[in-house]
């Protein structure tokens, strides 16, 4: 079972810089080039563009799974267990020098450590980790400022960055609640609710196509829209939990049928399918990777190493979570000629049959004298199925009222928002391992970080009806995620656990994209599409097509995207797809999303044209109706006024003083004001360059700037 490995340290990128200077006249530009080159070297090494980029940042494991090996003779659980025992220190050791690298950037004039017991408590989460820092003898970060809090919060809950008007109307309110506002609307934003309906895409594998099956376009656009209203209506998280292990019905239609029709496993038996939903569903909603090892042999001689429960758990045990799913029967169904769906429904027989010699796991043979295995939930009372209910049924009502599913939820949401899980990798728990109070064996350590946090957050979670928004506002509100990611003391990789400061986390590549759009205000435009003699007109954003030609919707923010295979279609001012692949989101199957930054990503930033396009200055048009670089001419449908590039109104707008296009500049790209010496640095380029110039070149190294890339 080979862990997805949390970053490595590795070279820095290049600080090869591209200079941005466009003129009327191409013999013009090249004539100033050699200058422009060596002003703008110079400019970005003082204003700090690409210190950290081909760092190798931490994955954050929320959404990635630990893939299994296929059968007891290829296990590397028994390989390479020092691969296991290490992945944690090497995760902790990467995300506190990612931060430290960030952090040395910026300012820390003026700041100090703050002692534990100084240090304002919001709620529970703050008396439970300065509790913990206070024994430890350690001080924290300050509280991070306004700036980098509307930022922090904005990018964290909606995936998308503040415009300069939130920004500027944050820090002139001087209300002392003025966070705890901004929180809750946020949660209560249509934004919120695309952030975490691609969350939970990445975590529940929302894909048309995989390696296993595909639910083609009509089961993935039904399964995206399950996830989107319930986020949208806070549907309780057992209930969501409840609707996808028990549904049944038309992929098409029933939305949470894809969960269970993405648990498929091909080329083998019946129960290598049964073994494949208990893998999903323990991992998903338990934290419980291990499952897919104890589905192939018993624990001993193989997890000893890495998971104490684990180890003295049997295979025939895993058998009885299989069991429970011995019974659901899935039908494929043609939709015209281009495509499938799936009609999950539960049989009224049906066991677990000890009688495989074949297939992707090792053999299923009888245990004595028994042939099949009975439904049986492998903890707490380890009960069966009642009678008159379906086996799913009850394996769901097992599963959310066990508190490790509240646990493992609460985890995975710590994670995408401290970036260091509370049990890392996040879901591989060791049940013998959570409770502070437990004796364990010599060399075994408590799992957590703060057993006593984790603990409390699933309490919380639980008697608050499993409500997502109330433990992510709980997360957001206290001082503990309000740190600054400023360390100003000797910082120690033994203070992560300790979450000492908060740490720092490069966007994901659905952030970039909308926050480079977004700062530049100049949205993807896409060509007009023709798929099976189906023409579909130019239009602003992403075209959702199907197998068959006909565009079921349209969306305007990568962050709306159903999956990684979109968007399928070029756009006129950049490729999208270009930039997100590059920054890693991976496809929900064989290669799943990472955090990691290269030297790759570092050139797109500077010379892809998605970025080029957006910070050229383009003068207008008049004859011109398909103009994307620089400005969009009207599209029919859409807006019946040009949209013009932050660069194009910044220079189209009559008294503006240079200061204050680089303060706007600022407050669009890096949510942020400038600082003094910031200014100083960029007014002369406005005389060296020329207004269009510095205006251009200025947007450039803002979108290259660290700032810009990580969520600090």
């Amino acid at each position: 079972m080979p862990l997805k490995g949390h970053g490595e340290s590795s070279s820095k990128a290049s600080n090869r810089l591209r200079p941005i200077v466009w003129s009327a006249s191409l013999a013009k530009r090249f004539a100033v080039l050699a200058f422009v080159a060596v002003g703008l070297l110079f400019a970005l090494d003082r204003l700090g563009a690409f210190d950290v980029l081909g760092q190798k940042a931490p994955n954050r494991t929320t959404r990635q799974l630990v893939q299994s090996a296929p059968n007891a003779d290829d296990c590397s659980y028994v390989k390479s267990p020092e691969n296991y025992r290490e992945v944690v220190s090497r995760h902790r050791s990467s995300i506190s020098q990612l931060t430290e690298m960030i952090a040395e950037r910026f300012d820390q004039q003026g700041l100090a450590l703050v002692p534990p017991d100084n240090m304002p408590r919001k709620n529970f989460v703050d008396n439970l980790i300065f509790g913990k820092m206070q024994s430890a003898g350690v001080e924290s970060a300050p509280l991070c400022t306004d700036e980098e809090f509307i930022r922090r919060v904005t990018l964290d809950l909606t995936g998308r960055i503040p415009s300069s008007s939130e920004v500027t109307n944050f820090l002139k309110n001087q209300s002392a609640n003025k966070r705890d506002l901004l929180i809750d609307s946020l949660l209560n934003s249509t934004e919120f609710v695309d952030k975490w309906t691609m969350f939970f895409g990445d975590l529940y594998k929302n894909t048309s196509q995989s390696s296993n099956i595909g639910r083609f376009i009509g089961g993935r656009e039904a399964f995206h829209k399950f996830i989107y209203n319930s986020i949208e209506q806070n549907k309780s998280y057992a209930q969501m939990a409840t609707e996808l292990i028990t549904a049944r019905g038309d992929s098409y239609v029933d939305g949470a049928v894809n969960f269970i029709v993405g648990g498929f496993v091909p080329m083998g038996p019946a129960q290598d399918t049964y073994d494949g939903y208990a893998v999903q569903t323990a991992q998903t909603f338990l934290g419980l990777s291990s499952m897919d090892c104890l589905l192939c042999h018993d624990g001993a001689g193989h997890l000893d190493a890495v998971n104490l429960w684990g180890s003295k758990v049997s295979r025939s045990d895993a058998w009885g979570m299989a069991a429970f799913f011995a019974r659901t029967r899935r039908q494929q169904v043609n939709v015209g000629t281009t495509a499938q769906k799936h009609m999950i429904n539960e049989a009224t027989t049906g066991e677990y049959d000890l009688n495989t010699t074949t297939g992707n796991r090792s053999s299923r043979l009888p245990i004595g004298s028994q042939r099949n295995v009975q439904p049986k939930y492998m903890f707490g009372n380890r009960g069966g199925v009642a009678t008159g209910e379906d086996r799913r049924t009850a394996l769901a009502r097992y599963i959310t009222a066990d508190p490790q599913f509240a646990r493992a939820t609460v985890n995975y949401l710590w994670e995408e928002l401290m970036v260091e899980a509370l049990v890392s990798p996040s879901n591989t728990f060791d049940l013998a391992r959570l409770n502070p109070d437990a004796q364990l064996p010599d060399g075994w350590s408590l799992q957590p970080n703060n057993a006593e946090l984790l603990e409390a957050l699933a309490q919380e979670f639980s008697n608050n009806s499993f409500n997502l928004r109330h433990v992510i506002r709980t997360i957001v509100q206290s001082s503990t995620y309000q740190l600054s990611s400023k360390y100003p003391g000797t910082w120690k990789v033994e203070y992560v656990p300790l979450y000492a400061r908060k740490f720092a986390r490069r966007l994901d590549a659905e952030e970039l994209h909308d926050a480079v759009v977004k700062a530049t205000n100049l949205p993807p435009v896409t060509n007009a599409v023709t798929r099976n003699g189906v023409t579909i007109p130019r239009m602003l954003g992403f075209p959702i097509i199907d197998e068959a030609g006909i565009k079921l919707r349209e969306v305007q923010w990568a962050m709306q995207l159903p999956e990684p295979r979109e968007p399928q279609f070029g756009q006129q001012n950049g490729s999208s797809a270009n930039i997100l692949n590059t920054f890693l989101r991976g496809n929900r199957d064989t290669n799943l999303r990472q955090a990691d930054s290269s030297i790759l990503q570092s050139l797109t930033q500077m010379n892809n044209d998605f970025i080029i396009n957006r910070i050229r200055y383009i003068p207008t048009n008049n004859s011109s109706t398909t103009n994307t670089v620089g400005y969009i001419d009207p599209i029919s449908g859409y807006n019946t006024e040009r949209i013009l590039s932050t660069v194009k109104r910044l220079m189209e707008t009559p008294n503006l003083t240079n200061e204050q296009i680089i303060t706007e500049l600022y407050l669009n790209t890096l949510s942020r004001n400038p600082r003094a010496n910031e200014i100083q640095k960029a007014l002369p380029y406005f005389t060296s360059m020329g207004k269009q110039g510095a205006i251009e070149s200025l947007q450039w190294v803002l979108l290259n700037k660290v700032d810009f890339l990580f969520n600090y």
